[in-house]
């Protein structure tokens, strides 16, 4: 039987939300649309290293197969939005909703997944990480005339919970 671990113990993904202002759920193909979520990390990790880098992945499915996959990386402490909190939030914001789809329009599937590559005086120290125990599903409308958007990609986030998402 699978071992289904998500996480490692100084780290968890608590939610996870497709958003865009107060809008949930249906985005227009050229619609902006964030992928959020948030990130509970243990008092102790922050002081569990010396330096770490970041590793964060925003993978976006249809029918089970990945489609997507938005990579974005740097120093933990310096580059990571909302560190040193216990409680972040991540996001990446497109341009367009269409940016998750490789081809047409319908339900995707969200999960991100984020791990930590520690070091401390001695060496590197065991990774941490956390991956979303559950798929965010929302709907990508190609025939929705909504939009004006243009490829476009950032990492976004901070401390606590942002607006517009529903409290986990």
């Amino acid at each position: 039987m699978a071992d289904l671990t998500f996480n490692s113990p100084l780290c968890r993904i608590s939610w996870t939300d497709v958003v865009h202002g107060t809008q949930h759920s249906t985005f227009g193909l050229d619609e902006e649309v964030e992928l959020r979520f948030g990130l509970n990390l243990d008092q102790s990790f922050w002081s569990s290293f010396q330096t770490s880098e970041f590793f964060v992945q925003f993978c976006v499915y249809r029918f089970g197969a990945l489609t997507k996959q938005f990579d974005h990386d740097g120093d933990t402490r310096q580059q990571m939005p909302g560190a040193p909190a216990t409680q972040i939030w991540l996001g990446l914001a497109l341009g367009r909703a269409g940016q998750t789809l490789f081809a047409g329009s319908g339900l995707m599937q969200f999960r991100p997944q984020i791990y930590f590559l520690r070091q401390s005086a001695v060496g590197n120290i065991n990774t941490e990480f956390a991956v979303a125990p559950h798929d965010h599903t929302f709907m990508v409308d190609l025939l929705s005339p909504v939009g004006g958007g243009t490829d476009a990609e950032s990492l976004v986030g901070g401390v606590g919970i942002p607006d517009g998402t529903p409290i986990p």
